[in-house]
């Protein structure tokens, strides 16, 4: 009788043992997808692309339904469909020339290293042939999902370019470059196609640097500079006569802008539209060159015809592309720009033309690099970058004040009340204009002027004087709340509090076995 009951007494503690350990995991389950990742992260979308993401086009075909089954296309069978020559793609994704086309995408993979999500990616990047049913939000949106498949990250996760063979993906700016020709291809915003090509006249290529978020293509007497930023800017340096002619897309046109244009015979503008996106074409003098001077530049051209613009530059000069950023969410065709924001980026692009802007620098939550671009001889450096504040270093022998313009996101600053955002120059308040155009009226005292869009914002900055200045981003405390920054403590004290609380399961399961040995007690005792 007592080993019976000893018995019984082993499996009802077998048992609650068994309990416990089932519920100590089922919450862990409970937040696994199938195949063991996690349910909605990383890892199920990932499993999804290289998995069924053969069966059903990558994810593309849900907008063009020619990628169904693309990776048993042969690669000539693609390209054909797709309208893209065999010739270009094969250069592009740094595929050997001598390869058989009659490979299918899933062959070329295995035996070459170039995934079919990547050739996918190409194609509807770059294929000019889409459906009549394809409307151009979802072009926009097809071109899109293909960069960020191959970046493998959202469209919040930082600036920089993604090199695959001669085709470069960044966040914003998606583009081919052919150092035999020196031409820029399908160059993109945001999943805009703007430009079929650039060519420069008489490109003799030197070199390359691709870092971060700026690629730079090194030529004997001119330089092309790109940078992946929600403007897209891009640069064409010259220091000898050139001809830049930049084919326009489909649906793009051009124009000659006389709403902006100043009267300096040194500054001419091109307004670029496709459907309700706005960007311009600038031609100027470059003020970075060491010999540029103070006199004026003779001979800069811009000939708008058709579907091309003809630039003639001439020595110290450049030819810029600057888009009004849209946000990517909101992109065309149901996007309208605000008056506020078409009025700040064509003072802004006038002013640059004129040498009045120093630089600009674009930061974006989600990664660590930043867009800086140079117009005049004024550094630009993050000294320090916190969620709600930053910290620029600036710098300049110009014995004349210029402005800089900062451009952020809702996740880099809070935008939620633009009233709280404050800036500092050297430990003062930077007194806040109510209109841009205040801060190229020039004076001796530091000025700003912010406008906020659709979760992101535009800074601008007049720096009266230079040497080494310190600018500070920052919010303002809520009434009664802590500086910002300082909330995060109570936040992360709080989560501690939370992780350190036992779970109901754990609970439920020590109740248990407490029970079970006091059970086992008062068996033992008698």
């Amino acid at each position: 009788m007592k080993l019976k009951l000893k018995l019984k007494g082993v499996d009802l503690s077998l048992f609650c043992i068994f309990l416990i350990l089932v519920m100590g995991i089922s919450p862990a389950l409970a937040q696994m997808g199938q195949g063991g990742r996690p349910a909605g992260g990383m890892g199920q979308g990932a499993g999804h692309g290289m998995g069924q993401g053969m069966m059903n086009g990558y994810g593309l075909d849900q907008y063009d339904s020619r990628f169904a089954g693309f990776g048993s296309m042969t690669f000539e069978e693609a390209c054909i469909n797709f309208g893209i020559p065999v010739e270009n793609t094969l250069s592009d994704l740094g595929l050997p020339e001598s390869m058989d086309t009659q490979l299918t995408i899933l062959e070329i993979e295995e035996r070459y290293g170039v995934s079919g999500q990547e050739i996918a990616s190409y194609i509807a990047t770059n294929t000019k042939q889409t459906p009549a049913s394809l409307n151009p939000r979802q072009q926009v949106m097809m071109r899109q999902h293909a960069v960020q498949a191959v970046r493998g990250t959202g469209m919040g996760q930082g600036m920089y370019f993604m090199r695959h063979g001669r085709f470069a993906y960044g966040n914003y700016t998606t583009f081919s470059f052919d150092p035999d020709t020196g031409e820029v291809n399908n160059f993109a915003v945001s999943g805009d196609l703007i430009f079929d090509q650039i060519t420069v006249s008489g490109f003799a290529f030197k070199e390359e640097r691709v870092a971060g978020a700026v690629a730079v293509y090194e030529g004997d007497d001119s330089q092309i500079f790109i940078h992946d930023n929600p403007m897209g800017i891009t640069q064409i340096r010259a220091f000898a006569d050139k001809t830049v002619v930049f084919d326009l897309a489909e649906e793009v046109e051009a124009s000659m802008e006389t709403e902006v244009s100043d009267d300096s015979e040194d500054a001419i503008i091109v307004k670029v539209t496709k459907n309700n996106f706005v960007g311009y074409l600038i031609v100027f003098k470059n003020s970075l060159a060491a010999a540029s001077g103070d006199e004026p530049l003779e001979g800069l051209d811009v000939e708008v015809s058709d579907n091309r613009v003809t630039v003639t530059l001439v020595n110290n000069s450049v030819a810029m592309f600057r888009a009004t950023p849209m946000n990517p969410a909101l992109m065309q065709p149901g996007y309208v720009y605000s008056s506020g924001a078409a009025h700040i980026h064509q003072v802004l692009n006038r002013e640059i033309a004129r040498g009045r802007v120093g630089a600009e620098i674009t930061l974006r939550a989600g990664g660590n690099n930043a867009s800086v671009v140079n117009y005049t001889s004024v550094g630009v450096h993050i000294r320090e970058r916190d969620r709600d504040r930053i910290v620029l270093r600036v710098n300049s022998d110009l014995p004349e004040g210029r402005v800089i313009t900062v451009n952020v996101d809702n996740e880099t600053i809070n935008l939620s009340n633009p009233d709280r955002i404050r800036l500092h120059i050297d430990g003062q308040v930077i007194e806040r204009a109510e209109n841009i155009d205040v801060l190229f009226a020039g004076g001796n005292r530091p000025l700003c002027h912010l406008l906020q869009e659709n979760e992101t914002a535009t800074m601008a900055v007049y720096i009266p004087e230079f040497s080494e200045r310190e600018i500070i981003i920052d919010l303002e405390p809520e009434d009664g709340g802590e500086e910002a920054g300082e909330e995060t403590g109570e936040d992360e004290s709080s989560e501690e509090e939370d992780e350190a609380k036992p779970t109901p399961a754990f609970e439920f399961g020590l109740g248990i076995a407490v029970m079970t040995s006091a059970y086992g007690l008062r068996r033992r005792r008698q």
